[in-house]
């Protein structure tokens, strides 16, 4: 399956996002701390996703404005090391 990534510059406004995806009945969504290859600024969280859920979590947070940072595509390659892609 693959998963994608919203970051957030905080876990208040992921979790309510989270909260938000969990309301209207979105599955598979998890709050997490954002991998260091793609926080910018350190400490950061990021929601993880189907990424056939993607454009109904980023749907959800333009409708409630909740802002969020760049959108990733989570990549495994054979070894089993993750790789992040903006999307």
């Amino acid at each position: 399956m693959i998963l994608a990534l919203v970051v957030f510059s905080s876990s208040t406004t992921a979790s309510r996002l989270k909260r938000l995806a969990n309301l209207n009945q979105l599955r598979g969504v998890t709050l997490t701390q954002s991998p260091r290859a793609v926080s910018q600024n350190g400490c950061a969280y990021a929601l993880r996703c189907p990424i056939d859920s993607l454009p109904a979590l980023l749907e959800l947070a333009d409708r409630y404005h909740v802002k969020h940072g760049h959108v990733y595509k989570e990549l495994t390659d054979e070894a089993g090391r993750k790789m992040y892609q903006q999307i």
